[in-house]
């Protein structure tokens, strides 16, 4: 499990941002002759719409501003004289980048300025909360730590599962039952794993080996050919970790499972059971028991505790 962390050193510019189209921003430049080189250090979204009436205060230049349907609306009800006025006030604090949202069109007193200033002014068909949405995403994975993990993710009844253990101990076929089952397959082999505050860890598939498996035997499949589109998903939650180990490698003493192990992802602790393998055990059925009984645990219903306490309240009965 190999670790990296973003270099503070590094920074994502405008044209970063215009240039990602994997997260479907949908960005369009209406300046074109601006330059795109400026550093975004403000990783937070500013919607400071007060800001066309004449109030600056709170206005922070170096956020990505966002501009609706109402802003845009607001200033055609400004007599030309006075929008241009609060433009020029607006571009005087020299923002980061203004984006106009659901395709509405900018003023010209608005276009003229930002060309006039070296104003980045871009446009977007998504609606605000759609570009809130998705800048904000962008921006987790470009400053929070990630991991690669060998394994195969899996979405069970919306609990994500990730199944690890050594080279041929029958992760992808299992996995592969499980797809037959009406699971989903997110990642086979390398997963990415990617922290998201105030303590989740979401995993989604390296971009080469998306929704693709290798099973011994037949090679490399790809999960969404065969058996459709609601066989995967792009990304998941990481709530339980299974591992399956050999049967002479599990430890015995443990049967009961009253202690919860847990297993360490970006210093998150995701709860982990290990399962034994052996020729004749329906791999698949426990593993779909291990995530219902995960949700029962977090209901706070564990069975062993309950059994031991029904048998200590028994012989103190008796």
């Amino acid at each position: 499990m190999s670790v990296r962390e973003r270099d503070d050193s590094l920074k994502i510019t405008v044209a970063d941002l215009l240039g990602d189209e994997a997260r479907g921003l949908r960005l369009s430049l209406l300046t074109p002759d601006v330059p795109l080189n400026r550093k975004i250090a403000n990783y937070r979204i500013q919607k400071h719409g007060l800001i066309f009436a004449g109030f600056t205060q709170f206005f922070e230049p170096e956020r990505i501003q966002l501009m609706g349907t109402a802003e845009v609306a607001f200033l055609a009800t400004l007599s030309p004289a006075r929008r241009l006025e609060v433009i020029e006030q607006l571009c005087a604090l020299h923002p980061l980048c203004l984006i106009a949202t659901r395709d509405c069109p900018p003023p010209v007193e608005l276009l003229q300025k930002c060309c006039e200033q070296g104003i980045p002014l871009l446009q977007s068909s998504l609606s605000v909360a759609a570009v809130f949405d998705a800048i904000n995403r962008y921006f987790e994975d470009f400053i929070n730590p990630e991991t690669t993990i060998h394994g195969v993710l899996l979405d069970i009844h919306s609990t994500g599962v990730l199944l690890v253990g050594k080279s041929g101990i029958g992760k992808s076929e299992v996995a592969l039952d499980l797809i037959q089952r009406r699971h989903r397959l997110i990642a086979d082999d390398v997963v990415v794993m990617r922290f998201r505050p105030p303590g989740i860890i979401v995993g989604e598939a390296n971009a080469i080996l998306k929704f693709h498996m290798e099973i011994r035997g037949l090679g490399i499949i790809n999960i969404e050919d065969i058996f459709g589109v609601t066989a995967v998903r792009e990304n998941q939650q990481v709530d339980l970790v299974i591992e399956l180990v050999a049967w002479n490698e599990y430890d015995g003493s443990k049967r009961l499972n009253l202690e919860q192990e847990s297993f360490p992802i970006l210093g998150v602790n995701i709860p982990k059971a290990t399962i034994p393998v052996s020729p004749g055990r329906n791999l698949v059925t426990i593993v779909e028991v291990a995530a219902h009984t995960y949700r029962l645990r977090r209901q706070g219903k564990t069975t062993g505790h309950a059994l031991l306490d029904d048998l200590a309240n028994r012989l103190k009965a008796e």
